[in-house]
């Protein structure tokens, strides 16, 4: 009776969840019901429905995409009020498969439920398209963050793709790694590891020359954790095929570990007796260090021959970014001048396809560009004609054409006074001996400095601090941190780029110590370190900014960042007022000063 009584309450608990979601979709729209590659797709939100979250008073609505495929569809795309109503529309390309997105406007979000979000599967009749529930169960995560059942329903959908399209090979890989971090026991571990392996193997015996297909068979090792197999299969490739381009890719990644230069390019140099004029694209690589070796040692009848080699290669998304790459090293190390010119002119004039956003390449499509809005695409072709044209400055300076190098570098600085395009001006000015335009040119970094940090600018709550404790494992006190402005920067004893980032805040903390109203924390987000890691570790000899260790596993979720070192400048009212994510250079010191000027003068 017990059991009978609990499958009652779980049809009637499902019943209750069909209804609510069915509740949602009134308030969401989406058509066609069921939409095919090509097809034009249009949400709908309504919110005068019951259930709406946001109300109908509000000025903007905007689809946020949380997971999606779509990759030449903006991942924000604002809502258009039709009535009382709020729509918009994008089309689906030839490689759509599946998107997950919420509707926001400000501080409201509107999704179905805590843990879903609203979703646009790509169908082929009326099934998904292949891939398309293996993609839905890549989005789980971005709904379910870390629910104890998302791995299960992950695994369930895996099995779904695998009913639909039997052959999906990363279905098959998903499915099966996650049956080895469930198995019950080492051997039943092993039994599955064992299959997988299998799948992976059959992967490469079905096209092992082929670069996509290889692609494919190193993803699977990573995802079932094999990582060391990587490398190895892309060596195995190299011997059996060496005329592949594969082989002929591995063998260039090869050589390049070589710190002997001499040794270095004799093996290249061996390399390139096996190219031919069908071939002649893979070996592009090794024309690539040839030209880098030969340039650094000045050889310049080598270095062009190889130039011309690599500026021959194949078209693709990256052709104008490797034309200026030329004409840099050769500028750089001051060699045919004239010849540098003419490849800085040619990157030039393909400014406005230098890449912007992440381009993408599968066999089965091609390459896949991003969307890329009409801003962000003509800031790109700014940037790179400003680039190009201080370069070019550059090589005058270096042929005493002093007149002309001055019109191109004054003409980059007004076209884009990005760092690149500045470093370039510094370089000019310097050598020219024009300081009233390196005054200029500074004026310049602190206007570009503080726009920056203006658009940088937010305001939430920022969350507790009390899973802070001391060096002798002691709690903060609250009173110490009440109406303080707090810089908190998270690092680790294994993290690189916190290392380099040190000394900066250093120099930061330097300027600041004797501020009583800010306060550092330079803090041990605990991620693979223990306190005693924290206390051990070798910067207490060579820093003085106090260190902290964060007790709170979820640290990083609560303040949003998933990568270290991340710093963050906290008000006196205990909001965030700027988040600050990886590494950032030399120019960390001076943003992160001048973030604080700007939360210390409250001059927002």
């Amino acid at each position: 009776m017990m059991r009978i009584f609990s499958f009652a309450i779980l049809f009637l608990l499902l019943m209750t969840g069909a209804a609510n979601s069915a509740r949602s979709q009134q308030r969401v729209a989406i058509a066609p019901q069921y939409p095919q590659r090509g097809d034009v797709v249009t949400v709908t939100y309504d919110p005068q429905s019951p259930t709406a979250v946001i109300p109908d008073s509000v000025s903007g609505v905007t689809l946020v995409f949380s997971y999606s495929n779509f990759y030449d569809v903006a991942t924000r795309i604002p809502m258009h009020r039709q009535g009382h109503k709020w729509t918009t529309s994008f089309r689906l390309a030839g490689f759509a498969t599946y998107a997950t997105f919420y509707l926001e406007s400000g501080e409201l979000i509107d999704k179905p439920a805590a843990d879903s979000h609203y979703a646009v599967t790509v169908y082929a009749g009326h099934q998904p398209v292949e891939n398309g529930l293996l993609y839905k169960a890549y989005s789980l995560s971005a709904q379910k963050g870390k629910s104890p059942g998302l791995a299960a329903a992950q695994a369930s959908l895996y099995q779904q793709e695998l009913d639909l399209y039997p052959g999906n090979y990363e279905a098959k890989v998903r499915l099966l790694q996650y049956n080895m971090q469930h198995a019950p026991d080492a051997k039943t571990r092993e039994i599955f590891r064992q299959q997988a392996l299998q799948v992976i193997a059959q992967k490469f015996n079905n096209a092992p020359s082929n670069p996509g297909n290889l692609n494919k068979v190193t993803m699977g090792y990573l995802i079932i954790g094999e990582n060391t197999r990587v490398d190895s299969i892309r060596q195995v490739v190299m011997k059996r095929f060496p005329g592949s381009e594969p082989g002929i890719e591995q063998l260039a990644s090869n050589i390049r570990k070589e710190k002997d230069t001499a040794t270095r390019i004799k093996l290249l140099e061996q390399a390139l007796q096996k190219e031919t004029p069908q071939n002649a694209n893979a070996y592009t690589g090794i024309h690539e260090q040839l030209f880098q070796l030969y340039a650094a040692q000045r050889q310049t009848e080598k270095t062009l021959y190889h130039a011309r080699k690599v500026a021959s290669q194949r078209r693709n998304p990256w052709t104008a970014q490797t034309l200026k790459e030329l004409a840099t090293t050769l500028q750089s190390n001051r060699l045919a001048p004239d010849t540098a010119r003419y490849y800085a002119k040619l990157a030039l004039a393909q400014a406005d396809s230098f890449p912007a956003g992440i381009i993408r390449y599968f066999p089965e499509t091609g390459y896949i560009y991003p969307f890329v809005d009409d801003s962000t695409r003509q800031a790109v072709t700014r940037k790179a004609q400003a680039n190009l044209l201080s370069l070019q400055g550059l090589i005058d300076l270096q042929q005493a054409r002093l007149h002309e190098g001055a019109q191109l570098t004054d003409s980059a600085l007004i076209i884009s006074p990005d760092n690149e395009t500045l470093n370039n001006a510094t370089l000019f000015y310097t050598q020219t001996g024009n300081q009233e335009k390196l005054k200029t040119v500074q004026q310049l970094r602190e206007k570009i400095l503080l726009d920056k940090a203006r658009r940088q600018l937010i305001s939430r709550p920022a969350p507790s601090l009390q899973a802070f404790v001391d060096m002798k494992g002691q709690p903060v006190s609250p009173a110490a941190l009440k109406d303080k402005i707090i810089l908190i920067d998270f690092w680790a004893t294994w993290c690189g780029p916190c290392m380099q980032e040190m000394p900066y805040l250093q120099q930061l903390y330097e300027a600041y110590k004797d501020n009583p109203k800010v306060v550092f924390m330079v803090v041990n987000s605990g991620a693979r370190n223990t306190l005693a890691d924290a206390q051990g570790w070798y910067g207490h000899k060579k820093y003085t900014f106090p260190v902290y260790y964060n007790t709170d596993p979820d640290v990083g979720e609560k303040f949003r960042f998933n990568i270290i070192p991340a710093t963050y400048i906290i008000d006196a009212k205990g909001n965030i007022r700027f988040s600050n994510i990886g590494f950032e250079g030399p120019e960390i010191a001076a943003k992160l000063k001048l973030q604080l000027e700007l939360v210390e003068s409250a001059s927002f």
